[in-house]
């Protein structure tokens, strides 16, 4: 790794991105890399009995075998599942970038870090910055996380231009298929990649398949995830 961390984010909300993530880290374990998974900040999060409040994507990472812990790799965490700068201000809490890329940078001496972010590129994180802002504070390449369905070229491409105008390095693009198989009419799924690759610069690095009953305490789903990761060289990171 040429990096401390890779920062995974997507096109829009519910593309897969904490699959990716939790995937990722079982790639990197695989090839002997120490790895952790990291959420800065998550909305949606669920009320414990005892008051507090737990991470369903941490529930993800520590299903897929990566090591979670909530206190230190989720600094932030609110109960609204909506925007961060909005579920932040319900709770009367001021996001700021610098502190949260502080937190993150702090655990880089226990691995590479694999960030996901909230929602998509610029989604607000306060009144003045977005998730680009954290990307460009923490300078870490990114993974660009693309549903491969009819509109996904145009959402891809916007994606990855926003990333490149913020000189945000940039690794690749994996493809998800979150709500159903991938489009089989007129060979859409497949010139979905081929477009944006041609037309973005940017390799498409794998595509995870449609997983039907997905569930993330199945070992027979993460062996799928695996399976569709194996193409990638963790090397080139």
């Amino acid at each position: 790794m040429n990096s401390p961390g890779i920062f995974i984010t997507g096109t829009g909300t519910d593309i897969g991105k904490t699959v990716v993530t939790a995937g990722l880290a079982r790639l990197f374990k695989k090839a002997g890399a120490k790895v952790l998974p990291v959420k800065p900040v998550q909305s949606g999060g669920v009320l414990q009995p005892n008051g507090k409040l737990d991470s369903p994507d941490g529930d993800v990472y520590g299903s897929a075998g990566a090591e979670w812990n909530i206190e230190t790799q989720c600094p932030y965490i609110f109960e609204p599942a909506c925007s961060p700068h909005l579920a932040a201000k319900l709770a009367g809490v001021e996001l700021d970038v610098s502190f949260i890329a502080g937190k993150v940078r702090s655990l880089e001496r226990r691995g590479t870090l694999l960030v996901e972010g909230a929602g998509g590129i610029l989604v607000p994180l306060n009144g003045e910055s977005t998730m680009l802002d954290l990307m460009k504070e923490l300078s870490y390449p990114v993974v660009l996380v693309a549903g491969n369905k009819l509109g996904t070229i145009n959402d891809s491409l916007l994606s990855l231009m926003a990333l490149k105008q913020a000189g945000v390095s940039v690794c690749g693009v994996i493809m998800t298929s979150c709500e159903g198989p991938v489009p089989s009419e007129f060979g859409m799924a497949e010139d979905n990649i081929r477009s944006i690759e041609k037309f973005a610069g940017v390799k498409v690095l794998s595509s995870i398949p449609y997983i039907p009953d997905w569930n993330i305490d199945d070992p027979c789903c993460w062996e799928k995830v695996d399976r569709a990761l194996s193409c990638i060289d963790v090397s080139t990171f």
